[in-house]
C-alpha cells in the first residue's frame, strides 16, 4: 500500500508518543485552536514538564518543526535561558504567521512535512501555498467561517495570508503537508490552466482575492496515480540528488496535472457570504468555453436548466466579468491571436470567433484593443520581434 511505502513511517514516532502523553494531561486543548500565544505556553509548560522528569530529549524536537528553521532555535532559547520573555514573544510572534523561512531552506522551493498527531491545533497565517493531502484517517481543517474533513485521498490547497489550523488527534490520522512558495506555485499551477481558461479565473478569484477563507478542495478517493506522484515528491525531497529542485518542480507540475485533469470538474470552493460554489458551474463554464462563437444566456440556461438571470450572476460570481463582456473578451482574445499567427485573413476570423458580418467584428476589434484589426496585428507583431 501507499502507506507502507512512504519514506516517513505510518508508525505512531517517538516524539507523537510523547506529545499523546502530554496531550492526556492536557486534553481541554483538542476542543479549540489555541491563538500562538497559548501554543507558545504550551511550549513552556512542556518545557517544564520534561525539566520535572529530567528528560534528555531536545525540546525543540516537540513541536515538529523543521529542526533547521528559526522556530527549532527559538524552542532551544526557550529551554536554555532563565529569562524567556524576548524567546517567548518571537515565538508568538514567528507561531502567528509562519514565514517562508520557517519551512523552506535558501535556494528551496517545495519543501515536505507530515503534521504530528497530537500537536495542539493552533490558528496561524502562512507566508506561502500549502498543499495538504490525507492518505489516511481524518483530520479537520479550521477556517475562520468553516470546517473542512479531509480523508482518503483528500487535497486541499490553501492560499497564503488564510487564517486556518490543523488539528490531528487520532493515532491513524495522518496529514501531509507540501510547502510550495508563492512564486513557485504561480509558476506551476498557474501554468497548468493558461490565462484564457474561464475555471483559471475563477481560481485566481477563488485564491488571490477572498481574504478570509481561500482554497481549493478536492475528492481523489484514494486515486493511486495521486499518491504515487506524491510519494515521488516525497523521496525526491528526502535525498540531494543532482537537479533536485528540477525534479521536485516536474513532479509537483505532473501532481497538479493529474488533478486538473481528473477533479477539475468537481473542485469545491469557499462558501461566501454572497456565493456557494457547486460543482455544475464548472461545466457551465467548460460549454462557454467551447462555444463561445456563439452561446447566448438563453441557450446557456437553459442547457443547464437555471433562468438566464441566474446563468448572468453565475458567470459573474466566477469571473468577475457580466456574461455579454465575457464572450466578448474571449471573442477578441482568440481573433487577437489568430491574426497574429497570420494564417487566416480578418474576414474569415472574423466567422471563425463567432462574427455574423466583417463590419461587426472590426467595430467590436478597434473598440476593444485600440486600433482595427490589421494594424494592430501589425503593430503588435512588430513589438514582438524587437523583444
Amino acid at each position: 500500500m501507499y502507506i507502507d511505502e512512504l519514506s516517513e513511517s505510518f508508525e505512531m514516532s517517538r516524539v507523537e508518543m510523547i506529545l499523546k502523553e502530554l496531550m492526556a494531561e492536557r486534553d481541554d486543548l483538542t476542543e479549540k485552536a489555541l491563538s500562538s500565544d497559548e501554543l507558545t505556553a504550551y511550549v513552556g509548560w512542556i518545557i517544564e514538564r520534561y525539566s520535572q522528569k529530567n528528560a534528555h530529549h531536545a525540546i525543540g524536537d516537540l513541536p515538529a518543526f523543521n529542526n533547521r528553521t528559526d522556530i527549532a532555535s527559538f524552542t532551544k532559547e526557550l529551554s536554555e535561558k532563565p529569562d524567556r520573555r524576548k524567546a517567548v514573544a518571537r515565538l508568538s510572534k514567528a507561531l502567528a504567521v509562519q514565514s517562508d523561512a520557517d519551512f523552506l531552506l535558501p535556494g528551496q522551493e517545495i519543501s515536505v512535512a507530515r503534521m504530528p498527531r497530537y500537536y495542539p491545533s493552533q490558528w496561524h497565517t502562512n507566508a506561502y501555498f500549502q498543499v495538504c493531502y490525507a492518505p489516511a484517517g481524518e483530520c479537520p481543517i479550521y477556517f475562520q467561517n468553516e470546517t473542512i474533513t479531509l480523508k482518503n485521498g483528500s487535497v486541499l490547497i490553501v492560499a497564503p495570508g488564510i487564517m486556518h489550523a490543523t488539528p490531528c488527534f487520532s493515532d491513524d490520522a495522518v496529514l501531509k503537508l507540501y510547502y510550495l512558495r508563492t512564486g513557485t506555485f504561480r509558476h506551476i499551477f498557474w501554468n497548468q490552466l493558461g490565462e484564457d481558461n474561464l475555471l483559471s479565473k475563477f481560481f485566481r478569484i477563488a485564491l488571490d482575492e477572498n481574504d478570509t477563507t481561500a482554497y481549493l478542495h478536492f475528492e481523489t478517493n484514494g486515486d493511486p496515480a495521486i499518491r504515487r506522484v506524491l510519494l515521488q515528491i516525497d523521496q525526491e525531497y528526502q535525498t540531494e540528488k543532482p537537479y533536485g529542485r528540477q525534479m521536485l518542480n516536474s513532479l509537483m507540475r505532473l501532481f497538479f496535472l493529474q488533478l486538473l485533469r481528473n477533479y477539475e470538474g468537481t473542485v469545491k470552493l469557499p462558501r461566501t457570504e454572497h456565493f456557494f460554489w457547486k460543482h455544475q458551474f464548472s461545466g457551465i463554464l467548460s460549454y462557454i468555453q467551447s462555444h463561445y462563437q456563439h452561446a447566448t444566456l438563453k441557450d446557456v440556461a437553459e442547457r443547464f436548466n437555471y433562468s438566464p438571470k441566474q446563468v448572468g450572476r453565475i458567470v459573474k460570481n466566477c469571473t468577475g466579468t457580466s456574461f455579454g463582456d465575457l464572450i466578448r473578451e474571449m471573442k477578441m482574445k482568440k481573433g487577437a491571436e489568430l491574426l497574429l499567427d497570420r494564417k487566416y485573413p480578418p474576414e474569415q476570423v472574423a466567422a471563425m470567433v463567432g462574427f455574423s458580418t466583417v463590419n461587426s467584428f472590426y467595430r467590436s476589434f478597434k473598440d476593444y484593443y485600440g486600433l482595427p484589426p490589421v494594424e494592430w496585428a501589425e503593430k503588435e507583431a512588430g513589438k514582438r520581434s524587437m523583444q
